[in-house]
């Protein structure tokens, strides 16, 4: 699952290329499309759902005198929310303002994650081998399978570690929000 954000009024700098059809397209047309979205960064920006909640989160931290409570609990869902021309730049001014702090928060999230202890394995319940009807099978077709989890070792991460925080990922929101002219959340 990814969170898809369409400008709904990009500033352009040239309009899109004219293309062949999507199942039609060569190495050379995917090359033309990416380039004419990176010069006109505000038409569209994407994050997988590992990425999007943490820089969502941010973002609503950063800016909460800046979005309803409306906006921020609805750029959690790809639901269709749309967050103002003004708002967009609002948030992009603020992004840029503390540019500065953003390596900081980066490298703490990463301690902070860092920090957070390895927990029993959910499939194997800490054993390192499975014995629900997955593990059983598998073990009769090859006796030293292991826990496919935890790879046998009976934990594995917790799931609040799969959320990374990314100060360019960031810096790529802020350029977005101040040339999407406003933005869709799908």
């Amino acid at each position: 699952m990814g969170f898809d954000l369409s400008g709904m009024n990009p500033n352009l700098t040239r309009p899109e290329p004219e293309l062949p059809p999507f199942t039609e397209r060569t190495d050379a047309d995917w090359k033309k499309f990416s380039d004419w979205q990176e010069d006109n960064c505000g038409v569209y920006f994407r994050n997988n759902v590992w990425w999007w909640r943490p820089l969502w989160s941010f973002v609503s931290g950063m800016c909460a005198d800046i979005l309803t409570e409306k906006d921020i609990e609805s750029g959690s869902y790809n639901d269709g929310h749309k967050i103002s021309k003004t708002k967009a730049k609002k948030i992009a001014a603020r992004l840029r303002k503390i540019d500065k702090d953003l390596e900081d928060h980066q490298i703490g999230h990463e301690r902070h994650m860092d920090s957070i202890p390895d927990e029993d394995c959910n499939l194997c319940y800490g054993t390192g081998r499975r014995n629900d009807d997955i593990g059983v099978s598998a073990r009769n077709a090859d006796p030293n399978y292991t826990c496919n989890g935890c790879n046998g070792k009976g934990t594995r991460r917790p799931f609040e570690t799969s959320y990374p925080f990314n100060a360019e990922n960031v810096r790529e929101f802020e350029r977005f929000c101040e040339k999407s002219g406003g933005f869709e959340i799908c």
